[in-house]
């Protein structure tokens, strides 16, 4: 079993890992579970990896080197998944397709003054609080898969930011910036 190639148990699980990770870091600042999701889940699956590779090198080369690709797929999944990561491709894409949606949904949160707590599907985004912000901008958090966070969009169009619980807030493009807050760690 060890000294056969990878089968689609195993590069299903890899693509699977991959596709959670980018998701993750599709929101304005990468999630702290992101992290643990990585070093848990991508050591498991490396080390899974290695280890048939190794035995399998060990009881015929010749066989690996026939199965190259099967063998060499798994690494090109974490390759690719990486060079999206560091070149932020997935924020990047779900952003440019909600900005329509998410401009929209800030214009509401601007005019209607009010604090909600409700939670919305806005784009590919999932909202779960908005606030008007001053000079007639709009904040909300971004919220995925049953982790609450502090993480989401300011949107002020006169480039004034809130005063309150903003650790950190980057420009994306025009009047939108990312911004994340204290969680609580």
């Amino acid at each position: 079993m060890f000294a056969k190639p990878p089968g689609w148990p195993l590069l299903t699980a890899f693509s699977i890992a991959a596709l959670v990770s980018l998701w993750w870091v599709s929101a304005p600042y990468p999630y702290f579970e992101f992290r643990l999701w990585v070093i848990l889940v991508g050591g498991a699956l490396a080390c899974v990896w290695v280890l048939r590779a190794v035995v399998a090198l060990a009881i015929n080369a010749a066989s690996v080197w026939h199965h190259k690709f099967r063998w060499l797929l798994a690494p090109l999944i974490v390759c690719c998944a990486y060079a999206a990561v560091d070149l932020d491709v997935p924020f990047r894409v779900r952003f440019e397709l909600s900005e329509s949606a998410l401009t929209a949904y800030a214009h509401a949160v601007a005019q209607s003054g009010t604090v909600s707590w409700e939670c919305h599907q806005v784009g590919l985004y999932r909202v779960c609080w908005s606030e008007m912000t001053p000079g007639g901008g709009a904040r909300f958090s971004v919220d995925d898969w049953s982790i609450r966070s502090t993480v989401g969009f300011i949107w002020s169009p006169a480039g004034q930011m809130p005063d309150s619980d903003v650790e950190q807030f980057d420009l994306i493009t025009g009047p939108w910036y990312a911004w994340h807050g204290w969680d609580e760690w």
